[in-house]
């Protein structure tokens, strides 16, 4: 097996299993660093997604709690139950007001 010195970098092939002091398995080094770039670019694009998410949420609130109360989803079973017809990509401001109309 390879092993390289952190501080000196010297390296050197051993059969032997090589532990303690500066001495790590060649290549776990840059393994580590890829390792860690690669938690830093997942982290980014979560909290990239949590702006987005809460971002749509924010544009949603209207300020009406009836309207804020309730999910498209919830919106579209009502229709469904008054037997009203609506386009499935409509928004939740479009399916809301559909709603209201009906009842």
């Amino acid at each position: 097996m390879e092993y390289k010195n952190l501080k000196t970098g010297a390296t050197f092939s051993s059969p032997c299993k090589i532990s303690g002091g500066d001495w790590i398995v060649a290549g776990m080094n840059e393994l580590k660093e890829t390792e860690n770039t690669i938690e830093q670019e997942v982290d980014e694009q979560q909290q990239a997604n949590q702006k987005k998410v809460e971002s749509e949420v924010a544009e949603n609130k209207q300020g009406d709690e009836a309207y804020d109360g309730i999910t498209r989803a919830q919106i579209m079973q009502e229709l469904d139950a008054f037997g009203i017809e609506y386009d499935k990509k409509a928004n939740k401001k479009e399916l809301y007001e559909l709603m209201m109309q009906g009842k």
